[in-house]
């Protein structure tokens, strides 16, 4: 059965994470974007951000100069601040990546407890090649 949202944050919440799509895409890089979080749970009328792991390629230098641009897409603060993007940054194939992979792929305790889910409750993740 279908049903109202009680509010227009998801919708907001989108508005940003395209900006940050297309950021990406301005930058040029090669990576992946995984969403995670309430942001992508239908039941959730009121997502509070976005939780995201940008996965950068396995050459990835993490000690490179970054412009403004780019340096906003990978600090967290910055990302939090500008698009509302609480975003882990890994390279392709690292051990941070499965981690964080597994991480995501585990439903919070709380959804569980307010939805009646088992507390071991697994779910798909949201992938984006931008």
């Amino acid at each position: 059965m279908g049903r109202f949202q009680t509010s227009d944050r998801r919708i907001v919440l989108f508005s940003k994470l395209k900006r940050y799509i297309e950021e990406i895409r301005k930058a040029g890089w090669a990576a992946t974007l995984v969403l995670d979080g309430s942001f992508v749970m239908g039941a959730v009328d009121e997502p509070e951000d976005i939780d995201a792991i940008l996965i950068l390629p396995a050459d990835w230098d993490q000690a490179q100069d970054l412009r403004p641009l780019e340096y906003n897409l990978v600090s967290r603060n910055r990302a939090q601040k500008e698009f509302e993007i609480e975003v882990k940054v890994v390279r392709s194939g690292s051990d941070e990546e499965s981690k964080w992979l597994a991480f995501f792929a585990k439903v919070n305790i709380k959804w569980c407890q307010a939805f009646g889910w088992p507390i071991d409750s697994k779910k798909g993740l949201v992938r984006i090649n931008p």
